[in-house]
């Protein structure tokens, strides 16, 4: 909240299944200019559906429990790709009439998905044949360019966040003509999967340089991960640590501390235009004859 009231955050996606559902709702209510997305969450934590009805996505507990490669495998499976569509589907449902029972008055309906998993072909098929039955109106394409190590002085990226940057470009890529062919929309860009766990302003700037060397232009997301957890929250992810590790990374406080700079702002009106919750990258300025 501070990177918006103090900062140059213009939107947000919110968990409906979080256990901080209510405290986001009575915090986004009161900034009507805050925009609000869907996060969907098939990948943590607890399902709005009885968890009888969700046998291939959580565990014994009632907890989400597949992996990206693993819920992949199992819409692949013969054997189980039709009950995991209708469990998607049916979850899925849930979360997006929990979200507009409280946000269905800030206008068509914004839809991504926690760990991006909105993007795995059996969760995609189903998400698209609900934009028929609910007002959704833009997802998130995370295409992001491989500005590594292709501009001088871009900082080196995790491996795996390279290794996630080609899957998700692949499927993003897939994803586009279906959205196309249904007049839905998304950003012409996004920067974030290489910096995910540690965004900084280099990785924002080394990827705008990217962007507009290729001459990209039109509407930029640039995705951040501001909020930490506090440190008496370290159980909620006790069977879990490579999650537990990143709520509780100081490189949170460094992003949402980036979120709330004048220099963040600096660099983004250096390459476009910023309105609302946009921002346009616009084309290079021609040199001076």
């Amino acid at each position: 909240m501070a990177c918006h009231d103090r900062g140059w955050l213009r939107r947000t996606s919110v968990v409906v299944n979080g256990a901080g559902w209510e405290h986001a709702v009575d915090a986004l209510r009161c900034r009507p200019n805050l925009a609000v997305g869907l996060h969907l969450n098939f990948f943590e934590g607890t399902p709005l559906s009885p968890p009888g009805e969700l046998d291939l996505l959580v565990d014994s507990r009632g907890r989400f429990c597949r992996g990206f490669a693993a819920l992949w495998a199992h819409g692949l499976a013969a054997k189980s790709a039709a009950r995991l569509r209708a469990q998607l589907r049916v979850e899925m449902q849930r979360q997006i009439e929990r979200f507009l029972t409280s946000f269905s008055d800030r206008g068509p309906l914004s839809v991504d998905g926690h760990v991006h998993y909105h993007l795995l072909p059996p969760v995609f098929g189903e998400l698209l044949s609900l934009c028929d039955v609910y007002p959704i109106d833009t997802i998130r394409l995370p295409r992001e360019p491989l500005y590594w190590p292709l501009v001088a002085g871009a900082p080196r990226p995790a491996m795996v966040n390279v290794a996630k940057n080609v899957v998700l470009r692949l499927l993003s890529y897939q994803a586009t003509r279906a959205l196309e062919s249904r007049s839905l929309k998304t950003t012409e860009a996004f920067i974030g999967v290489l910096g995910t766990g540690a965004m900084s302003l280099a990785h924002v700037r080394a990827a705008l340089d990217h962007l507009r060397r290729s001459r990209t232009t039109g509407s930029v997301e640039i995705l951040f991960h501001p909020g930490r957890a506090r440190h008496d929250e370290a159980s909620l992810w006790s069977d879990r640590p490579e999650l537990q590790a990143f709520y509780l990374s100081e490189n949170r406080d460094r992003e949402a501390e980036l979120l709330c700079s004048p220099v963040l702002d600096q660099l983004l009106r250096t390459y476009g235009a910023v309105a609302g919750d946009r921002a346009t990258l616009t084309p290079p300025a021609k040199a001076a004859r």
